[in-house]
């Protein structure tokens, strides 16, 4: 079963491996699969977005007033800002290389998250590492 597939593809990324295996399964339910070829457009600064996207192989870079700011690699996600802060998207996301994605809906992964608070607790120490990663950058720049 394709879903059986993706519910394994999705254990083993490193942002969900302590989800347990309903919402997991939950997850990979709401989850379409997607190839899209490099130089596709995921997020567009300054627009609201209605899903995040789960970036299974290929590349994405993220880019600020069109500048690259990040790169997007196999296992992470970008467009979770969208669904917790309801704000226009602050970058830009595009596919470097063709790239297979799982795109999450923001009406479907709400009531996900709301029955399985362990993959909150590992969405938020994901966005922690990358709000830390950012301080840093910033300081580096002001030295």
């Amino acid at each position: 079963m394709a879903s059986d597939a993706k519910a394994e593809r999705l254990q083993n990324l490193p942002l969900f491996n302590g989800a347990d295996k309903d919402a997991i399964e939950h997850l990979a339910a709401a989850a379409d699969e997607v190839t899209v070829e490099a130089g596709h457009t995921l997020i567009s600064q300054g627009r609201h977005h209605q899903e995040m996207y789960v970036l299974e192989s290929g590349a994405a870079v993220v880019e600020i007033d069109g500048r690259q700011v990040a790169e997007v690699v196999a296992g992470e996600f970008v467009g979770e800002l969208g669904y917790f802060t309801k704000a226009p998207a602050s970058a830009t996301v595009r596919t470097a290389a063709e790239s297979k994605l799982l795109v999450i809906p923001y009406n479907r992964f709400e009531q996900i998250l709301d029955d399985n608070p362990r993959m909150v607790r590992a969405i938020v120490a994901e966005l922690a590492e990358r709000l830390q990663a950012a301080d840093h950058q910033l300081k580096t720049m002001k030295a």
